[in-house]
């Protein structure tokens, strides 16, 4: 059988950034099937397995792409960690998971291990927004009892409690054109009613709840006109619904008092990308978690999060769904890395939630 070890660095050579994931799906397909599951896809490209078992239907699940930092990425492994030669990411988000799940369904198989009934969700474009996991088709869940989708940071043992209400809102700024030297008076400047807007908005740490940020500002042009157009991207994020709405309103304000002030228009977009949740202490999904780590003698802890993963898409369709950190840090960066110890715990609790 193929060990953890050599799945998890067969996975990280295997280049699969968001919207690339057809080879790895295939790949992945096939390592499903030769476990004994059965497999399906729905149009988003989202890999659905499914084994039989006794007792209740149990969600594992993790997302096929990485970030695209991630593309060429070759492994070394350095005093028990595994890490990248530093110029990539490493993809152990999720990579990691994908390896572990693979694993302990090939444990299954080979040990004749007894399971509950096992429905396995690998999502395509979870890295840009979790683009797979809004496109899932519910009737291929529907006996699913609860989840878990392993995809966090830290070292294993942490389940996360809540995560966020995430919004968007893309924002045009159209002014007027003019030379910069001789009649600058009669342009209006884009980029000034932009960073006006900006400079009134409340950013970055808002409270222990809620964040805001902008994440790109782009106004090309020369230095001698008068720029005219402006395009920038925010988001904010709150565990608190009343907080996010109250933020957004706050930012978009900002932005329609900006171009009202300099006598120039702006176009606002605002989407609601996904929805906040909460799992209470004594709730299923949570106490099935804490069982496991209890066993196992992991270090348990309970946290809640602002970023968003898949989970986010579960729970509002209905099915409770915990995140577990799976032992990686840094993700996203050329310093990404995951201790070999930690993968090797991964392994074991995601074996030890497929058995319960």
């Amino acid at each position: 059988m193929q060990t953890l070890m050599d799945t998890f660095l067969d996975l990280v050579a295997f280049d699969s950034p968001s919207f690339e994931e057809q080879k790895i799906s295939l790949l992945l397909e096939h390592a499903l099937l030769e476990a004994g599951l059965s497999t399906d896809y729905d149009e988003a490209g989202n890999l659905y397995g499914y084994l039989m078992g006794e007792g209740p239907t149990i969600l594992l699940n993790a997302h096929m792409d990485t970030v695209e930092l991630a593309r060429g990425a070759k492994a070394v492994i350095e005093n028990g960690v595994i890490k990248t030669d530093g110029t990539t990411a490493l993809g152990a988000d999720d990579k990691a998971a994908v390896a572990a799940i693979l694993t302990a369904l090939r444990t299954i198989k080979e040990k004749q291990l007894a399971h509950p009934n096992l429905v396995i969700l690998f999502t395509t474009a979870e890295e840009q927004g979790l683009l797979g996991a809004k496109r899932l088709e519910i009737d291929k869940l529907s006996a699913v009892q609860y989840g878990f989708t392993f995809d966090a940071s830290q070292c294993v043992g942490l389940a996360v409690t809540a995560a966020p209400s995430y919004d968007k809102i893309e924002a045009v700024f159209h002014g007027k054109g003019a030379h910069a030297g001789f009649k600058p008076e009669s342009g209006i400047s884009a980029i000034q009613m932009a960073s006006d807007a900006i400079s009134a908005m409340p950013l970055l740490r808002i409270d222990s709840e809620t964040t805001a940020n902008v994440g790109s500002f782009i106004a090309p042009g020369a230095k001698n006109i008068v720029c005219d157009k402006a395009q920038l991207v925010f988001e904010a994020r709150s565990l608190d619904n009343a907080k996010l709405k109250k933020q957004t309103d706050t930012m978009k304000q900002a932005l329609q008092d900006a171009a009202q002030r300099h006598g120039g228009r702006v176009e606002i977009q605002h989407e609601h990308l996904y929805e906040v949740y909460h799992h209470h202490h004594d709730s299923p999904v949570l106490a099935t978690f804490r069982r496991a780590c209890t066993k196992l003698g992991l270090p348990y802890r309970e946290e809640p999060t602002l970023g968003g993963s898949d989970a986010n898409i579960l729970n509002e369709l209905g099915i409770p769904t915990l995140v577990c950190s799976i032992g990686y840090e840094e993700a996203h960066t050329t310093s990404e890395y995951i201790p070999i110890e930690e993968l090797k715990r991964l392994l074991s609790l995601v074996l030890e939630l497929a058995t319960l």
